[in-house]
């Protein structure tokens, strides 16, 4: 699998960041690129722009505007633990959502790591 081009939003931390650039992606934090005040919508035009799969924890904002836009991806989950408690797992299970769509194959898609991460924990 050649390695993703992933945007992870501002509240996504640094140790993750890590474990998905030592599994071979291309990953930058949100606030690194635009600083503190970028808006979503601001956020998902450009991973469209640039071919950027987004990955995110704030379900609230994004799942509306996954409606509203043509994007890469959008990775989401919806427990905030999950990077810390879990950050090797979950960079696992962002790599098998990859293994099995492709980096292509989720364009448009809002993907639950949530659910995946407990599919492959079983």
């Amino acid at each position: 699998m050649t390695g993703a081009q992933i945007l992870l939003d501002e509240h996504v931390g640094r140790v993750f960041e890590r474990l998905l650039r030592e599994r071979g992606h291309d990953v930058e934090q949100a606030k690194d690129r635009f600083g503190e005040h970028t808006t979503d919508a601001e956020l998902v035009e450009w991973c469209c722009e640039s071919g950027t799969v987004l990955l995110t924890n704030n379900a609230k904002d994004f799942e509306p505007l996954h409606r509203e836009y043509d994007h890469a991806g959008i990775l989401l989950y919806y427990d905030q633990k999950l990077p810390d408690t879990d950050p090797q797992g979950l960079a696992r299970t962002v790599d098998e959502v990859f293994n099995q769509y492709g980096i292509d194959g989720i364009a448009n898609q809002l993907v639950d790591l949530g659910e995946w991460h407990d599919w492959l924990h079983q």
